[in-house]
């Protein structure tokens, strides 16, 4: 009586096994990245500036739009990505372009840039502050310097870095330092040279590496120079592969920091500054050469790429096609295109999807539309 209990149990046995072996033998098919339009701003904006908040919404603020009275936009925007809700902050700001917008300690610092002034633009002075808990901005004290097309970057501390940039057409040297907590402003060691366009970034150790961006010749440059905040004090850093300008440039979870495209010989290229070894090694070719794109790192390493205009191009006619890098590879491999063609998009990455805002289309056109790129 035990004899077909047994035979039953073995059959159930093989069938698992079976059935275990298919299942491993079958691959998986990854999900498509499929691009879709996600909601609109309030007001078309183009060069406006983007950064990711705590509580998952998106701070959209400045821009340009040509057809608007005051040419600049006054008023910010947040977008809340869960709900797809759009709401304006109505306190009026100096409507400005080339700002910079950085994370220091529990607000966000959006300090500089450019305000139209009737037949010209001109650098300014203005620190605004955004306080996410309360949802309001409040006025700071200026910087000691006007400038715009800086770069900015959080401190180990908590303190805000603004760094070069120019008044026009004079390039600066000079740095800067946002004391968060006390609303002053403090002058550190400046560039050993001036430069503007360039990037900034914090590396693991504190220290600060500043690449890319044109020189006083007015030519892109491929070097680059490390500040000691506790010394005070600059020293030369490691050349680059190639002069970027008109770059992407994102930071890895390593610590390390891609550089993607740009002007020239540089557009088809990126390289990666390894912090560890403290060089650049190349690291990757892209399928479609561009400058003015942008970036933003996925939760798994990877990097995705929009947008830009083609080198050297007669025509102003931005791009479509969106590239992913592998950090396992150093690869880039193609991303479906984005539903419109941008230069200079603003691209934050919230959940693992990746949003695509303002930006400058065909014949320097404002975009309202948001568009998502869900990657996986």
């Amino acid at each position: 009586m035990t004899f077909p209990v047994v035979r039953t149990t073995f059959a159930i046995v093989i069938a698992l096994l079976v059935t275990a072996c298919t299942t491993s033998s079958t691959p998986i098919t990854p999900k498509t990245p499929t691009w879709t339009t996600f909601g609109e701003l309030t007001q078309p904006r183009a060069y406006a500036t983007a950064i990711t908040l705590a509580t998952g919404e998106i701070l959209v603020v400045g821009g340009l739009d040509r057809a608007d009275s005051n040419v600049t936009n006054a008023e910010s925007e947040l977008v809340n990505v869960k709900t797809g809700a759009v709401s304006v902050l109505h306190q009026q700001l100096e409507g400005r372009l080339h700002q910079t917008m950085t994370r220091g300690l529990d607000r966000i610092v959006m300090a500089g840039g450019v305000k139209f002034a009737t037949t010209h633009w001109d650098p300014v002075d203005n620190v605004d502050v955004f306080l996410p808990a309360e949802r309001k901005w409040i006025t700071a004290a200026p910087l000691i310097d006007p400038r715009s097309d800086h770069a900015a970057t959080t401190l180990i501390t908590g303190m805000v870095m603004v760094i070069g940039g120019n008044q026009g057409p004079r390039l600066l040297q000079s740095a800067e330092i946002y004391d968060v907590k006390n609303d002053r402003w403090f002058r550190s060691s400046p560039l050993p040279l001036p430069r503007t366009e360039h990037s900034a970034f914090t590396l693991p150790d504190g220290r600060v590496l500043v690449a890319g961006g044109f020189g006083a010749s007015g030519a892109a440059t491929d070097t680059t120079f490390i500040y000691n905040p506790p010394a005070d004090e600059w020293t030369e850093g490691p050349r680059m592969n190639l002069p970027r300008v008109q770059h992407a440039a994102v930071q890895l979870s390593s610590g390390d920091i891609l550089f993607i495209g740009g002007d020239g010989a540089a557009s088809g290229t990126s390289e990666r500054f390894d912090f560890k070894l403290g060089i650049f090694v190349r690291s990757g070719t892209l399928g479609d050469p561009r400058q003015a794109a942008r970036a933003a790192a996925l939760p798994d390493g990877r990097v995705v790429l929009v947008g830009g205009l083609p080198p050297r191009d007669h025509e102003f006619a931005p791009l479509r096609s969106a590239e992913i890098w592998d950090p396992r590879t150093e690869q880039w491999s193609d991303l479906p295109p984005s539903p419109t063609p941008r230069a200079w998009p603003s691209i934050v990455m919230i959940g693992g999807a990746v949003y695509q805002l303002s930006g400058t289309g065909d014949a320097e056109a404002s975009y309202r539309t948001i568009e998502r790129l869900a990657v996986d």
